[in-house]
């Protein structure tokens, strides 16, 4: 471990050295970068190049290094990878990077290898550590981000959070995201009671009189309260999540990131945290249906100091390893409170008012991702988008379904049809894999996030965290996608695995096509932005069960450093 800390040091001492002569096109070149593989991910097999050369924020030439350095001007840098290797940037297909801040702050509940909270008391124990920190003083909560019930056994209820503080609310949020422990105190802050109904699209979990909350709250009743839970009240605490954030991000190769649901006041907070300079990726925010009239007036294709407001977002059920994705088919083992022949629910039942906001949003040119994991959320979108395409045209990439975790294969061939483009979970078959053995089946587990059978249908894809869903590691994601290989060591469905150059597709060159920039973004090409990742070593040489060792030692953003590994 010293002997590679040593050796990633003198690696990021060698970038700074430079040299100095005059440009032939008589113009300065700002960066020549070459001593390593570079791969372009140009094509459909991989191919490196020997040197690139940069010049105002973009790429100018991309080729061998005695071209490269005939390019050297007054004030070029040259710098020299060592051997490492040089990439595009990488684009996460879906995630919530405004919540990257409070994984990054709040207590780790997550289990190996992201984490090492194996048990109830485990989780406890990381939110007491918590609660003695001065960052426990920034939200009013003391919290914990990414507790995972199919390893536990259970979710964290009211009981075992009154253990970490009955003075203080206390809030778990789930690996999903899309349920949450709370403490009585935090249920009496919410304002949830024996006599409170259940939300629309959310559930409340109750004690065994049938009434009580036992403090799980499930999808709508916990969301809404997981963003003023997480949130600082202060300007200056909610730079400092997204500084935290952002650093994360960018530690794990991100040069393009996405607020995969943003309601009304997030687009505000963000726009103005870009406008004062404090945002230097690219990131693009989704606004959820229910703050349509942001998108009214903020809709961009083009960034403002790296942030813009990029489309739609519509949720459509939950989360599979959670059990509220909507299937038709029942769930082998129903989760607390639910009886056999249990599906699932929708998050919005009406399946004209889903077209409606799909109709509203091909008429207004606006992007739109779909949330549907379960299969019957599938259908209820490809129900309401069928006449939308037959009124309006098939527009690919128009929408992205994001997630599809039980996408049927006739449903996998109508993708193409409706010019949908996927964005699929294949992370699942490692943290899930096995759980959904127990829950939906081996058949069905065995099809989660299908991704080859997706591209063999001609379609481009991409993958993707979901972060705060475990740590946003792109390497791990794509070494997932790769091996499909789930905690027990067992192979999820070995015929859906792609190869490492597709897996390192979906998060550069494909990842920029998702979203309508494959222009500017994804690969190695003259005229295109320089984002560039540093790595460890190649991703489509190196032993395909070893990607996910491999580690970002430095990213840049348009030719400048944003982030070196120390």
């Amino acid at each position: 471990m010293i002997l590679h800390r040593i050796a990633s040091l003198l690696i990021v001492s060698a970038f700074a050295l430079a040299s100095c002569s005059k440009s032939p096109a008589g113009g300065d070149t700002d960066l020549i970068i070459t001593g390593g593989p570079i791969l372009t991910m140009e094509g459909a097999e991989p191919t490196t190049a020997e040197a690139i050369v940069v010049n105002g924020g973009k790429i100018v030439f991309v080729g061998s290094k005695v071209e490269a350095l005939k390019m050297k001007g007054d004030g070029t840098v040259v710098r020299d990878l060592a051997g490492k290797t040089l990439m595009p940037g990488f684009i996460d297909g879906h995630a919530h990077a405004m919540q990257f801040g409070a994984q990054a702050v709040g207590a780790n509940l997550l289990a190996p290898p992201d984490g090492n909270v194996n048990t109830i008391d485990d989780l406890v124990e990381k939110l007491k550590a918590f609660a003695q920190s001065p960052d426990a003083q920034r939200t009013g909560w003391i919290f914990g981000v990414g507790y995972d019930d199919a390893l536990l056994g259970r979710h964290p209820t009211r009981e075992d959070l009154d253990k970490v503080s009955t003075t203080v609310p206390v809030m778990a949020t789930h690996i999903s995201g899309h349920f949450a422990g709370v403490n009585t105190l935090g249920l009496k802050l919410i304002g949830y009671d024996a006599s409170t109904p259940n939300p629309e699209g959310g559930v409340i979990r109750r004690e065994a009189d049938g009434r009580t909350p036992n403090g799980v709250l499930e999808e709508l009743a916990a969301i809404p309260n997981m963003l003023t839970a997480l949130t600082p009240a202060t300007q200056e605490g909610k730079d400092y999540f997204l500084k935290r954030g952002l650093e994360m991000a960018k530690s794990y190769g991100y040069t393009t990131a996405n607020e995969g649901r943003m309601f009304g006041p997030m687009h505000a907070v963000m726009a103005d945290a870009a406008n004062r300079g404090l945002v230097d990726i690219d990131l693009i925010g989704w606004m959820d249906y229910t703050g349509r009239a942001e998108l009214d007036k903020g809709f961009s294709t083009r960034y403002s100091n790296h942030y813009r407001l990029g489309g739609l977002k519509i949720t459509l059920d939950g989360s599979p390893q959670g059990r509220t994705a909507w299937r038709t088919i029942p769930y082998l083992l129903p989760p607390d409170g639910q009886k056999a022949g249990y599906t699932g629910y929708p998050a919005i039942a009406d399946t004209a008012q889903v077209g409606a906001y799909l109709d509203e949003a091909y008429a207004k040119g606006w992007p739109v991702k779909v949330h549907a994991n379960g299969d019957a959320a599938i259908d209820q979108l490809f129900t309401a988008l069928r006449p939308v395409v037959a009124k309006y045209g098939v527009k690919p990439g128009q929408t992205i379904l994001v997630h599809g975790q039980f996408i049927r294969p006739d449903q996998v061939q109508e993708l193409k049809s409706l010019g949908i483009f996927p964005s699929m979970f294949p992370m699942h078959t490692f943290y899930w894999g096995d759980w959904y053995e127990q829950i939906v089946g081996p058949e069905q587990a065995a099809r989660i996030s299908p991704m080859r059978s997706i591209l063999n249908t001609g379609l481009h894809a991409t993958s993707h965290t979901d972060a705060p869903v475990a740590l946003p590691n792109l390497t791990q994601v794509a070494w997932a996608t790769v091996n499909r290989t789930s905690r027990s060591g067992k192979v999820i469905g070995p015929d859906e695995r792609v190869t490492p150059y597709e897996a390192m597709q979906m998060i550069t060159i494909w990842g920029a096509e998702q979203f309508g920039e494959q222009a500017t973004k994804g690969s190695l090409k003259e005229g295109k932005l320089a984002d560039f990742v540093v790595l460890t070593d190649n991703p489509v040489t190196i032993e395909p069960k070893d990607i996910n060792r491999i580690q970002v030692l430095e990213t840049i953003k348009e030719g400048k450093s944003v982030w070196v590994r120390k």
